[in-house]
This record gives C-alpha cells, structure tokens and sequence, in this order.
C-alpha cells in the first residue's frame, strides 16, 4: 500500500514530471500554432497572387464595357474567399461597385491596377481593392490552443500517476527500507546481518542492487575499520610509552586523563593512575606550586583548552625537586568534539642535552665555514655536498653552482683526472691521500696542498669523502722570490769578484791594443782586426759596469723625483730610436704627480731598460708601446706594454735570471731585466711579467715617497 509522506521523493519527482511535460507542451503548442499561423498568412497571399493571375483580366473586360451584372459576380466571387471580407473597383478616384464590409482593424489589403488597351496602347481604366481580415486566423488559432492544452494536460496527469505509481512500488518503499536498515547499524556490537531488499529478481544488478551492496560493504569495511582502529590505539599508546617525551592528555578543567611511562618516570610517580584526575599545574610544577615558570607552563596548557589554538613555549628553565637544573620545551594542542574544545594534549620533553648538542653543532659549523682551510665534503660516490667560504674565495666557485653535481663535472676545466684516479684508488683501499694540485684557474696558476679522507659509519660503510686543502701558491711565490733574491745575491758576488779580477787586465789589453793601433807600419786589415777587438773590449768594459749593479744597486743618493719627468725624459731621449723601430707611443698618465723617493738614475736604467725591451719586440714590424701610470694608495703602479709577438711560456720562468736572452750575442747580453729587478727589489718595489701572443705587460710596482718632519723625502717602506 502506498504511503503518502510530506516529505517523500515521489510526489516531488511528479510535480517535476508535471512541471517539464507542462513546459514542453506549452513550448510545442506555441511552435504549432506559429507554424499554423505562417501557413495561413501564406494562403492568404497566395490568394491574392492568384487574382492577379486569373481573375483581373475577365474583370478588366467587364469593367471596360461598365457591365455591372459581371462586375457585381466577379467580386462576389472574391468575397466568397476564407477571410476576404471586402472587394471594390476604384474608377477616377470613387468606388464604382463594391462588396462586403471594409474598414476593418486587423486585415491585409492589395491593390490591383485595372488596364484597357486602345490603339495600341495601353491605358488604367481603375483599380481593384481587396481586404481580408486577420481575424478569422486567430480565432482558429485560440480554439487550436484549448484543443491541444486540454489533450496534453490529460497526457501529463496520465503519465505522471503513472510514473508515480512506478517510482514508489520500485524505488521508494526500498529506499525507506535501507534508511532503517542504517540507523539500526551499531558497528560496536559486530558486523550487523547483510541487508536483503524483497522484489522480483532482474536479469542484472540495478542502482538499488549496487546500493544495497555498498550498504553491506561500509557495515564490513566500517567493522574492519574499527578493529584496525583500536589496534591503532593500543599501538599509539605502546609508542607514547616508547618515546623519552612526556606525553600528558588533560580535560577541560586541566586534569590529567593520560599520562604516558615517561611522564611517570619524569616526576616520579609509581604508575599512571596515581597521575589521573591531578591537576595540570601539580604535574608541572613539581613540587614547586609557586615557581613562575612553572605557573606558565601550567598557564599554556589552560590557555590552549580556553582558545582552541596550538601554543608552545621553548628552552624554559625547570627546578626539580632534587635541585636539578632543566631546560624544557612544552607543546599544547587542543582536542576537538563536535566543534568544542574538551581538552588538550601536551607534550614536554627534556631538551638540555638537545641544547648542547646543537650548541656544538653550530661551533663546529661555523669552524667549518670560517676555517682558513678549503673544506669539500663529498658523497661516497662523489657527489659534492657542501664547500666552505674560504673553498669558494679562494677557487672562485660559488657554492650553488658545485652542490649536488659530481666532483669530476665541477672541476672537469681545472684537469685533474689523473689526480682524481689516484685518490680513488688510495680511497677505494680505505685510505688517504695526500698530495699537492697545480692548475691554472682564471688567468692564474693555484697551487694547493690537500688531504682527502673517507668517512665511514658504524657499519664500516663509507658515507663521505672530506677533502682539505690549504692555498700554498703566495707561499711557493715567495719561496721562489726568496731563492731569486739568494740567487741574485751569489750572482752579485761573483759578479763584483769577476769585475775586480778581469776589469784590469781588460783595461791594460784595451791600453795594448790601442798603442799597436797607432804604428804606422800596420795595414788596413790590421787595423780593422785591432779595432773589432778594441770594440769587444768595451763591450765587455760594459758587461763588467753591469755585473758591478748586481752588488752595488743603492750606491747612489736617494732624493724625491716625479717620476713622469723621468719617464718624459727618457722618451725624448730615445724618440729617434722608437721612430728608428717604427713604435707608435700612446701614454695613459694619472692626471697626478707621481713622486718617488731613490736613486733617479737607477730607477731611469730601469724604464730605459724596459723601453728599449719592448721596442725590441716589435723590430720589424713596428707596433704600439703603450705607457700606464697610476696611483693606489701607498704604491706608484707602471705598466709597460708592448704589442709584440709575446714571450714564449717557458721563458716567462727565466726572464729575471742573468745572461738569459732571447737576443742575438751581439745585441743583448742578458743583464738588463736582471739588473732592473734588482733595482727595483732594493728600492722595496716588484716587476711583474704578463704576456700573451700580441701583448706583453711589464708592472713595476714602487713604494710613494713620504714627508717627514725636515721636508726631506725618504722612501716609504
């Protein structure tokens, strides 16, 4: 038996049916009567398309011989026509005959011209009117509309019972049937018996049927989910009393309702129910009521119940009762029942052994990261993991671009395969290695002595390969200056020895030669052999003079010069020659006086020196000689720079060593950049050396001259 409810999905599914089978008769009933309403306006025109067809001609006849009995039928003929209410024949602007009734509101009218021929020519005899009214149309279109509302509406009544009836016996009454099955589900008292609904079998499972399934499957999966449920408890509960945290559950009122094993270890309880039902702040304070930190921490936890928001409060120091000192950390979260806060859950863990380790942590990060060493810490398979500020200082990497790639790929340009297969293999034998790196990075050569170690873990594994490594290259420069300068110093010694042994001797052959020069009784080609030998003599006089500079760089007097007048000086002296070596000049001076304070002619031998060198460089083909000064600070910088064909790299080492040159015997003896260094070396100076195909640079370097309290100059040191 069907039960009507207020509430029920049938009677609203019927007024749905209703409400569109409604909607979508009147939509086709309004298209219909459209239609019917197009098809009568075309009649109507079609009519009068088909007077002018067929009736104006007998009417122009009758019309023409005024035969009113004809013209009188032929427009009772017209009027006769569905919906034509009124035909006229207009002669000389009045109507002549006339039938039916015009004037009406709603109507179509046509107008004929009435035509005669005379003569040959054609003349207008009058004019046909023809009105039909609209009327008729839309009284057959309202009694079309009550027809077909009227037989739709008993349709839709028809066909929405009918569907009602439907939709209860097979949806309905099954769908009340499940709804009491659910709310007599208790998933706590077992898996409830499967739901079974009472209809005629169907050939395969319907919406009810998958309905009635999923009801039995939820009771299972609900019933499993709750077993698994509270063996997640009792696992959450063994994991609480597993962790060194102290985990405290309170109500409402700040009561303990849960109290893990370390909590009662903590504060040294017997078991957990001693702590149920205590107050929160008994808990905390232990045995310290009035402590202020304890009254906050207690404070926390009732302010998160009375919010509902999560607080937490760190590195709060703890009095225990036996004196012990303690730095605690507290977190409060609140518990949630239908939209109330019924509660919170508190975790306070011990941290101060945490405290000194991430205290130690951070010293030995920032021993890392500011140590003067280079520190590469690598993964076992040799990805880079992290490099201190003085790894990427001194190598010009930033750290971004090396972490996370292999430590072949980072330094692939820096050649140092052979280096990486022997430390793989020292490490692969559980091994380190120590050793030196030479390689040219942005323009200059580095120089670095490491020490690469693995890392191993408990298991014997290793995790990490750490490379160290200390920048050794200003160390073996000054090494080497260091051996240059004893070097130089022998070399002045035996210089000042070989000047004293052989400089007499050489003057008393120059003497010889001379005097046997002047007898008459000498031919030409005697002559010409005794002046070739005089001429070698004072060459080697000059290779004595420049030996003795070796040991003897600071006999001159030291005064306060500007050294561009030097420089000017020396270009005018020596234009002839430049020109002579087809040498452009260009000079970059600093706007400045550069004032120096040494010995003028010696540090003049060193720009003649470096002058003649570079013109030099070019003979032949000419080219640019390029002068630079400047000032920075304590220091006057020159650059002396050729467009040469360059200095060949493994000459670049022996530059500075006497007797080495890349001249002919009869042209350089291999003393003047020798000398110039040690000029400059003892006025507290340096000369570099950069070349490169195209272009060489010689940098002196000099200490500025300084005032002291007399006005005098002395050199700055």
């Amino acid at each position: 038996m069907i039960r009507w409810q207020t509430n029920s999905i049938a009677p609203r599914l019927t007024f749905l049916v209703v409400l569109f089978s409604t909607m979508v008769a009147v939509v086709s009933t309004g298209f219909q009567l459209y239609l019917d309403y197009r098809r009568d306006l075309k009649g109507i025109h079609s009519f009068f398309a088909a007077i002018g067809e067929t009736s104006l001609r007998p009417l122009e006849e009758s019309v023409w011989i005024l035969d009113d009995l004809q013209v009188t039928l032929q427009l009772e003929g017209l009027i006769k026509r569905e919906d034509v209410v009124y035909a006229a024949v207009e002669m000389d602007g009045h109507v002549a005959w006339a039938r039916g009734e015009s004037g009406q509101a709603n109507s179509l009218a046509h107008v004929y011209p009435l035509h005669h021929q005379l003569r040959g020519r054609t003349e207008e005899i009058g004019r046909l009117h023809v009105v039909a009214t609209l009327d008729g149309i839309r009284q057959r279109l309202v009694d079309r509309v009550v027809i077909l509302l009227a037989s739709n509406g008993v349709k839709t009544f028809l066909v929405s019972g009918f569907i009602l009836l439907l939709f209860q016996r097979l949806v309905t009454q099954h769908l009340v049937c499940m709804a009491r099955y659910a709310e007599e589900i208790d998933l706590r008292k077992g898996v409830p018996e499967p739901l079974y609904l009472e209809r005629s079998a169907t050939v395969g499972p319907d919406e009810l049927d998958q309905v009635t399934a999923a009801l039995n499957y939820l009771c299972d999966s609900g019933h499993a989910a709750m077993q698994e449920l509270e063996n997640q408890g009792q696992r959450l509960r063994l994991f609480l009393d597993a962790t060194e945290e102290v985990v405290l559950g309170v109500d409402a009122n700040g009561l303990c309702t849960f109290i893990n094993r370390a909590g009662v270890e903590h504060f040294a309880g017997t078991t957990a129910q001693h702590f149920i039902g205590k107050d929160v702040l008994a808990l905390l304070s232990s045995g310290e009521p009035d402590a202020t930190h304890s009254q906050f921490l207690s404070g926390l936890v009732r302010a998160t119940i009375a919010e509902g928001e999560a607080l937490l409060a760190d590195e709060m120091p703890l009095l225990l009762p036996d004196g012990t000192a303690l730095s605690v950390s507290l977190r409060s979260y609140p518990v949630f029942e239908n939209d109330q806060c019924t509660g919170a859950v508190v975790f306070y863990a011990d941290i101060s052994r945490k405290q000194r380790l991430e205290q130690e942590k951070q010293l030995f990060a920032k021993v890392i990261r500011q140590a003067p060493a280079l520190i590469l810490i690598a993964s076992a398979d040799g990805v880079v993991e992290y490099v201190n500020s003085a790894f990427e200082q001194t190598l010009g990497y930033v750290s971004e671009e090396l972490v996370g790639r292999p430590v072949r790929l980072c330094f692939r340009d820096l050649q140092l395969d052979e280096h990486f297969d022997r430390v793989r293999f020292r490490l692969d034998r559980r091994e380190a290695w120590t050793g030196t790196f030479s390689s040219a990075l942005q323009g200059r050569r580095v120089n670095l002595e490491a020490s690469i170690f693995p890392i191993f873990n408990r298991r014997g594994q290793m995790t990490n390969v750490v490379a160290m490594g200390r920048d050794i290259t200003r160390e073996q420069q000054l090494m080497a200056q260091l051996h240059h300068a004893q070097k130089m110093e022998a070399v002045g010694k035996l210089a000042a020895s070989i000047a004293h042994e052989f400089g007499n001797p050489l003057l008393g052959i120059r003497f010889t030669l001379r005097d046997v020069q002047q007898r008459s009784e000498l031919t030409a080609d005697d002559r010409n052999l005794l002046r070739l030998a005089e001429n070698e003599c004072d060459r080697m006089r000059k290779l004595i003079r420049d030996l003795q500079q070796f040991n003897r760089p600071s006999t001159g007097r030291k005064t306060a010069f500007d050294l561009h007048r030097v420089i000017e000086e020396i270009l005018a002296l020596h234009h002839n020659y430049l020109s002579k070596k087809n040498v452009l000049l260009a000079k970059r001076f600093d706007p400045r006086p550069l004032m120096l304070a040494g010995v003028e002619d010696q540090i003049r031998q060193v720009f003649i020196n470096l002058i003649i060198n570079a013109a030099d460089a070019m003979a032949g083909q000419g080219g640019v000689l390029t002068l630079r000064t400047a000032h920075h600070e304590d220091w006057v910088v020159v650059d002396v720079e050729d467009s040469g064909s360059g200095i060949a790299p493994d000459h670049i080492e022996r530059i500075f060593e006497p007797f080495f040159t890349t001249k002919a015997a009869v042209e350089g003896s291999g003393l003047g950049l020798p000398v110039s260094y040690g000029i400059v070396r003892a006025h507290g100076g340096s000369i570099e050396v950069h070349s490169e195909p195209g272009r060489t640079v010689f940098t002196v370097s000099l200490p500025v001259a300084a005032s002291t309290d007399d006005g005098d100059r002395v050199m700055a040191c």
